[in-house]
C-alpha cells in the first residue's frame, strides 16, 4: 500500500530536518513521562478500586506505547505528535467524567494539554487543542452531568491534589525540555554558522591570496587598487611598485622547484619588512611582486623603500646548505602625478621595471 509506506516506513535521523529532530526527541521524552504518570496513577486507582479509570488509563498507556514504537520506527513526528495529544485529550475527558462528571469542577489537565500541544506539534497544535480544551472548560460551566463514581469528599481532594501535582510536574518538565532543545538547537546553529564562516573564509583566501607566500594575489591587488583610487582624498598620491626577481628562472631551472619556492617565499618576507605596515604588498604571479604606497604629495617615502629593498636583496638566500643570489628590479609610477588612469599607472610601473632590468643586463 503506497500510503502506508509513505507515512510509516522506517526512517533514519538523516531523513529528518533539524526542527523535526527536535520534535522527535520531545515526543519521545514527553511520551515516557506520560507513561510513567499512567503507571503511577493506575496503581493509586487500583487501591481505590476505580477499575474503570484503571481500564481507561491502561488503554491509553498501551496506545501511547504503540505510538512510541511507530515514532521510533517511522520518525513521523506529525502523526505521532497528534496521536499522543488526541489520546491524552480523550483520556482526560473520560477521566474527568468518571470522577467529577461534567460541571463547574474540572481537571487541571485541561490546562496541561495546550502546553503539550505546543511542544509536540507546534503552533497549529496549540490552536487546535487549546480550542478543544477551552470548549471543554466552557462546557463544564454550562452543562451539568453527574460523575460515574460517587466518591467521598476526602477521596476527591486526594485525587485532585495528585492530579494537580502530576500536571504541574508535566508542565515544568515540558517547558524545561523545550528550553533544553532550544538551547541545543542554538548550539548546533552556532556550530553550523561557524563552520560556514570557516568555509567562506577558506574560499575567500583561495580566491584572494597566494598559497605559497600568503600575500594577496593579482585579483585582490586589482580590486584593492581600484578601491583605493576611487576613494582617494585630494592631495593624496599612490605610488605603485612593480618588482621582479632578476635571475629567478636560473635558480628554478638549475636547483629545482623546491629551491625556487623557497626563494619566492623568502623574497615575499623580505619585501613585507621593507614596506610600511599600512602598505599593500602582493604577488602578481611567478617572480613578480607589486606594492601600493599611499602618501602625501610632499612625502618622499618611495626612495626610502627602494633603499630598504636593495639592501634586503643584497643578502643571499640560504636553502639546504646552498647559497643563492638574486637581486630585484624595481619600477614605479605615481597616481595622479604621472598617470591618470589605473591602466596607465600599471603600464608605466611595468615599463619602468623592465627598463631597470634591461639596464642591469647591459651592465
Amino acid at each position: 500500500m503506497p500510503g502506508h509506506n509513505k507515512f510509516f516506513k522506517s526512517m533514519n535521523y538523516e531523513d529528518l530536518s533539524d526542527i523535526n529532530i527536535r520534535q522527535y526527541f520531545l515526543i519521545r521524552l514527553i511520551t515516557y513521562e506520560l507513561l510513567i504518570c499512567c503507571i503511577f496513577i493506575d496503581v493509586l486507582y487500583m487501591f481505590g478500586r476505580l477499575y474503570y479509570l484503571v481500564a481507561v488509563l491502561s488503554t491509553a498507556g498501551i496506545v501511547v506505547l504503540l505510538n512510541l514504537y511507530l515514532l521510533i520506527r517511522s520518525k513521523n513526528v506529525f502523526i505521532c505528535g497528534h496521536v499522543t495529544l488526541f489520546i491524552t485529550f480523550i483520556t482526560v475527558l473520560i477521566a474527568n467524567y468518571l470522577v467529577r462528571g461534567i460541571g463547574p469542577s474540572f481537571s487541571a489537565w485541561f490546562y496541561v494539554i495546550p502546553t503539550l500541544s505546543l511542544a509536540l506539534v507546534g503552533f497549529s497544535g496549540l490552536l487546535i487543542y487549546s480550542s478543544l480544551s477551552l470548549l471543554m472548560i466552557i462546557g463544564c460551566r454550562i452543562f451539568l452531568i453527574p460523575a460515574h463514581y460517587s466518591l467521598p469528599a476526602t477521596e476527591l481532594v486526594i485525587i485532585d491534589w495528585i492530579n494537580h501535582l502530576v500536571a504541574f510536574i508535566i508542565i515544568v518538565s515540558t517547558l524545561d525540555s523545550l528550553l533544553r532543545e532550544r538551547n541545543h538547537y542554538a548550539q548546533i546553529l552556532r556550530r553550523k554558522n561557524y563552520a560556514l564562516q570557516l568555509e567562506k573564509d577558506k574560499y575567500y583566501y583561495l580566491a584572494c591570496f597566494d598559497q605559497l607566500t600568503n600575500l594577496p594575489n593579482r585579483q585582490h591587488f586589482k580590486f584593492n587598487l581600484e578601491r583605493i583610487i576611487t576613494s582617494l582624498p585630494a592631495s593624496t598620491y599612490i605610488t605603485l611598485f612593480f618588482m621582479d626577481l632578476d635571475n629567478f628562472k636560473s635558480i628554478n631551472d638549475d636547483f629545482g622547484h623546491d629551491a625556487g619556492d623557497y626563494v619566492l617565499l623568502e623574497a615575499a618576507k623580505r619585501l613585507r619588512t621593507c614596506f610600511r605596515e599600512k602598505d599593500f604588498v602582493a604577488r602578481l604571479g611567478g617572480d613578480e611582486f607589486t606594492a601600493l604606497v599611499v602618501h602625501s604629495r610632499d612625502e618622499d617615502i618611495s626612495k626610502v623603500i627602494i633603499k630598504r629593498i636593495e639592501h634586503a636583496f643584497k643578502q643571499p638566500f640560504h636553502f639546504k646548505n646552498q647559497i643563492y643570489h638574486s637581486s630585484i628590479s624595481i619600477g614605479l609610477a605615481t597616481y595622479p602625478d604621472k598617470a591618470k588612469t589605473i591602466d596607465e599607472l600599471m603600464t608605466l610601473a611595468d615599463q619602468a621595471m623592465y627598463q631597470t632590468k634591461r639596464e642591469k643586463e647591459d651592465v
